[in-house]
């Protein structure tokens, strides 16, 4: 086998680092949106992974309440009504999240609704509506008596549920140029938790 002089071959090596350095040069770029395209992704995540946890904490802290107690105090420190508490409570939570998420009372929502489901039949009744409690009047509960029917086990004992709904809009944090044309900003994001409730227990006598 014959090898090149010394020139050529650093002549080759020449060619192949200036080869090296223009794929470098065309693939950069391509390698920069997909890396900053992820970053906006995972901001996502944490939020929803947040409003996820916080959204079951708010309806495992009402699971004990009294769906049927109200009033009209809107101070959270005050208030015993079971909707604003329930509410209230989810709300604390997220101002305790890093970073904190703030809900916006012009676009957001929590939506809080109690269920009563009777054996063999399903759900017989919503409190305070069909439509649920609504903190900033923006949305009403997506979840329908067929949808609740197909989550449970219609043979199980008469039960009560308390279920908490979320609508986040989130916001992109870094605006990206090439990521805001294909995806919507902001992208609502929604969150449930059903909770047994035992005050929604149907009763021979209901609770006024």
């Amino acid at each position: 086998m014959r090898l090149l002089p010394e020139p050529g071959r650093r002549s080759i090596q020449r060619k192949r680092r200036a080869q090296s350095l223009v794929e470098t040069a065309l693939f950069f770029p391509v390698l920069l949106i997909i890396f900053s395209s992820l970053i906006e992704v995972g901001f996502w995540m944490v939020d929803y992974l947040s409003l996820i946890d916080a959204t079951r904490n708010a309806a495992r802290f009402s699971s004990d309440s009294y769906y049927y107690v109200r009033d009209n105090d809107t101070n959270c420190q005050t208030t015993h009504d079971f909707y604003r508490q329930t509410a209230c409570a989810l709300l604390l939570e997220l101002a305790q999240e890093k970073p904190r998420i703030v809900l916006d009372k012009n676009a957001d929502d929590i939506v809080i609704s109690a269920v009563s489901v009777e054996h063999g039949v399903g759900v017989t009744a919503r409190f305070p509506s069909a439509q649920g409690w609504s903190l900033y009047g923006h949305f009403t509960s997506r979840l329908s008596n067929a949808d609740i029917n197909g989550r449970l086990d219609l043979n199980a004992p008469s039960t009560g549920l308390v279920i908490v709904e979320v609508f986040y809009n989130y916001h992109q944090r870094l605006k990206l140029p090439w990521v805001t044309p294909f995806i919507p900003d902001p992208i609502l994001i929604y969150t449930y938790a059903i909770m047994p409730l035992t005050s929604a227990e149907p009763t021979p006598t209901p609770v006024p």
